[in-house]
């Protein structure tokens, strides 16, 4: 690389040197004189500057175009590396839409057999819920037929013993004392057989 910087340098500044009198020669004889001794010295000013310029370019030169083209290498590797894992990333896109479709079918293949499960377990909740309420109902229909049947009989002793009670009265208000020690006697035997 630095010789080849080199050489175009120094051929650029040959050609240059070559061609420059080539040019000057055409023109006409009293401007020559009076250009010559200038010329001359531009000549020399320009060699001198395409040496230094040719010196620069071959040392300083090749450092960076290496760096430059280590700069690119590297953005060229970096870049491959971006585009196969694109490229992966591609083929992992490609292949999840390929088995999207089975996928949405075994989601609602699972979705439909958890929503019967569900269904299934909220029925035999309310059916546990209807039985215990049936047991509840009857267990207090039971409770407020025998409360009922305890009232009625309370309240049929209670008209019972009131009846009994105006009867006696009544007989003791009549008098007829024999009559009820008798039946009381009858009952008394009646008891012990």
């Amino acid at each position: 690389m630095n010789r080849l910087c080199l050489r175009s340098a120094l051929t650029a500044g040959c050609l240059f040197l070559l061609t420059a009198p080539a040019v000057w020669a055409q023109e006409t004889p009293k401007q020559e004189a009076a250009i010559d001794a200038v010329t001359k010295w531009k000549i020399v000013n320009t060699a001198i500057f395409l040496v230094i310029l040719g010196w620069f370019i071959w040392k300083y030169a090749p450092r960076f175009f290496n760096a430059r083209s280590a700069d690119i290498q590297k953005a060229i590797q970096d870049a491959t590396g971006l585009k196969i894992e694109a490229d992966f990333r591609y083929s992992e896109i490609d292949r999840k839409m390929a088995s999207l479709p089975e996928e949405v079918k075994r989601l609602r293949a699972e979705a439909a057999l958890e929503m019967e499960r569900e269904h299934q377990r909220v029925r035999h909740e309310t059916e546990q819920e209807i039985g215990h309420i049936h047991h509840n109902v009857a267990a207090e229909i039971e409770a407020f037929r025998q409360e009922g049947m305890l009232q009625v009989r309370r309240r049929t002793a209670d008209l019972a013993f009131a009846q009994a009670e105006a009867r006696l009265r009544q007989r003791f208000a009549s008098g007829e004392f024999g009559g009820l020690v008798q039946d009381f006697i009858h009952l008394v035997d009646r008891g012990k057989n």
